[in-house]
């Protein structure tokens, strides 16, 4: 599950139901730099790393271009030096407390999402979380509820389709072409192969339940919710209905 800012694709679920992929309909332009020896451009993305998958991202991304160089991002004036970010999957509850526990990082990565500065975010499954507004089936281990970055208006829940067990894969809707596919060495195959099944992986993924208008629709797939999810979908329906504001809601293992 992907969540993001401009224009790198994104996921979501609708509550109980279904799964879809969203962007933000606004997209500037990635701001990129030129390699004057090869007259290339040249781009810096930084992947968040402070658990998860962050060195799998960066063999992703580097693999596209080489034009394309990532960089471990572990302190706030690391973010001077990139085009763009990265919040990987992993667990968004030791992101959270690790982030929280990081002298500046925190503010200075909530700066970097919410400001205009052209630099897209990206966020998978526990960096999909980060970024979301509120959040629901928040872990038992945090005694504040988790720690959330912000910057996409959405309602996440967390390990919507189950524990680890439950992980699933399955066909989803394909990704949109990438804006980039004028950088060196990147492959562009057409509208036949991005329209072919895309294969989607879910482990431990959450869900988007909520998003607001300003958030395009992709694709979506039908997935209802784990035991432990639908308790806590229960829960916010009531509060809804009761006309409360729903920041953070729900605690189950995870």
């Amino acid at each position: 599950c992907n969540a993001t800012l401009h224009h790198f694709s994104s996921s979501r679920a609708r509550a109980k139901s279904q799964h879809s992929t969203i962007r933000r309909s606004s997209s500037p332009p990635l701001s990129i730099s030129i390699n004057m020896a090869n007259n290339q451009p040249s781009i810096t993305i930084g992947v968040l790393a402070l658990q998860g998958a962050f060195e799998e991202h960066q063999r992703s991304i580097e693999s596209v271009s080489p034009s394309i160089t990532t960089i471990q991002i572990r302190t706030p004036d690391q973010l001077s030096q990139i085009d763009g970010i990265i919040l990987p999957g992993g667990e968004s509850t030791a992101m959270g407390l690790i982030g929280d526990a990081t002298t500046g990082l925190w503010e200075a990565l909530r700066e970097f999402v919410h400001s205009d500065n052209n630099k897209p975010t990206w966020g998978t499954c526990a960096g999909m979380i980060l970024l979301a507004e509120r959040c629901v089936g928040t872990s038992a281990v945090i005694t504040k509820g988790q720690s959330l970055i912000g910057g996409v208006d959405l309602l996440v829940c967390r390990n919507y389709f189950g524990s680890q067990i439950s992980s699933f894969e399955m066909s989803t809707p394909a990704p949109p072409l990438p804006p980039c596919s004028n950088l060196e060495g990147m492959k562009n195959e057409g509208d036949e192969v991005n329209n072919a099944p895309f294969p989607g992986v879910f482990i431990r993924a959450p869900a988007i339940l909520t998003a607001s208008p300003d958030v395009e629709v992709l694709g979506k797939v039908v997935a209802a919710p784990c035991r432990a999810a639908a308790v806590v979908l229960r829960e916010l329906e009531r509060k809804i209905e009761a006309g409360g504001e729903v920041i953070q809601i729900g605690v189950f293992g995870g």
